[in-house]
């Protein structure tokens, strides 16, 4: 134990003096003149910034903010701070309780029940949460009456309290007691730790290849189709794979393999944001034709990063043309749900602004001739303002 508390402590000795080189003797800009915003500059290094996270956080976007290169400088970083022990001790650990891990700037996190994932907190809503949960399913009401809309929910493990065995936060409940007219609803739950274990990552909110499958099938089925695609095959790398959870914490212990399904899937274009492109980068994954980086969320890789918009074109006249609102948890399935309409326009409110601008619902619906409307959200969709601009014109 000796022997990795000095790794530990030498460690964050050369983290700290890289740091402090940087911070204190080079000269910052605070404005992009060619992009028009605010750049994020370096603060100063304090024991307790650095103990809490906060430091390392603001580092990483101040690097690419600031430096030629970043990229490069920003992935050393990045390798360095993975290659730095955990500092959990393992007394701390007990059965049957969370124990919370590193902080991060977003979201509590921890591990349950001695175990290998990294799950949210679950914490209930605030009563000011509660009001902009409220607020912003509301917006979805304008949708309702436009066209056929069909939400689909997945939760994820804050919204379940493992130890207790219950849940804190019921945001189908929510959906059901704001939303008005006509809808149908379905969602991905799970009511205990275990089944939880079967649809997410160990080290990523987003949900795994078994997960996005499962909420694909059910999707298909809230949409009134049949005939879901069913996998060729998995596959993997086999390489370690550290999600969200994993980058936002800086807890490297836990590990897992980046595993996928196979699918047989007719041919059909993309459109990304105006231009015709590929989304996601699968094939170059499959056939290993990257360098491999623990730094690198392979979800995103794989299946494709968030984007304003996306449009799928099966050229399948006969069939419907879908809308989908979406935040990262359609990246796993909208290549499979396209599969069975015609065109599907997948819609990020998120970025679509800053691509487009103004987003309405209404005539985004009469220019695209669209026949359904399909939501694919999770708490954070609901909880956060940027993801509904635009529903109610």
């Amino acid at each position: 134990m000796k022997g990795r508390e000095n790794l530990v402590f030498f460690t964050m000795l050369l983290i700290i003096f890289a740091c402090g080189i940087i911070t204190f003797i080079k000269p910052e800009k605070t404005i992009s003149n060619s992009e028009n915003r605010s750049l994020t500059t370096f603060d100063h290094f304090t024991i307790n910034s650095f103990l809490d996270g906060s430091f390392q956080d603001n580092f990483e976007n101040a690097i690419s903010d600031q430096f030629i290169f970043s990229e490069k400088i920003r992935t050393a970083y990045m390798k360095l701070m993975n290659s730095a022990p955990t500092i959990i001790s393992k007394d701390e650990i007990c059965k049957n309780h969370y124990l919370e891990l590193t902080s991060s700037i977003d979201r509590r996190r921890g591990t349950f029940n001695c175990d290998d994932y990294i799950v949210y907190y679950p914490e209930p809503l605030t009563e000011e949460q509660a009001d902009t949960v409220a607020s912003n399913i509301k917006k979805f009401n304008h949708v309702n009456s436009l066209t056929k809309t069909y939400y689909y929910l997945v939760n994820d493990s804050s919204v379940f309290d493992f130890e207790k065995n219950e849940e804190v936060i019921d945001y189908e409940s929510l959906l059901k007691a704001n939303l008005s007219g006509k809808y149908h609803l379905s969602s991905l739950s799970f009511n205990n730790y275990d089944e939880y274990k079967q649809y997410f990552y160990k080290t990523d909110h987003h949900w795994d290849y078994r997960g996005s499958y499962k909420g694909y099938q059910d999707i298909i089925n809230l949409l009134g189709l049949s005939s879901p695609l069913k996998p060729t095959g998995t596959g993997t790398n086999h390489e370690y794979f550290f999600g969200s959870h994993a980058q936002n914490t800086k807890y490297y212990d836990i590990k897992e393999e980046f595993s996928f399904y196979n699918f047989s899937i007719p041919n059909y274009n993309t459109i990304i944001n105006g231009s015709p492109a590929t989304y996601g980068n699968r094939n170059d994954y499959i056939n290993h034709n990257y360098e491999y980086d623990p730094t690198t969320n392979y979800y995103a890789y794989f299946y494709g990063i968030d984007e304003g918009e996306i449009i799928y074109d099966f050229h399948a006249p006969e069939k419907d043309n879908l809308l989908m609102i979406v935040n990262s948890y359609s990246n796993a399935v909208n290549e499979l749900i396209a599969s069975h309409f015609n065109k599907t326009y997948v819609i990020d409110l998120r970025h679509y602004k800053l691509v487009f601008g103004d987003f309405s619902i209404t005539d985004y619906l009469k220019n695209h001739k669209i026949d359904k409307t399909l939501f694919i959200i999770s708490p954070t969709f609901i909880r956060e303002n940027d993801t509904t601009e635009g529903l109610e014109s």
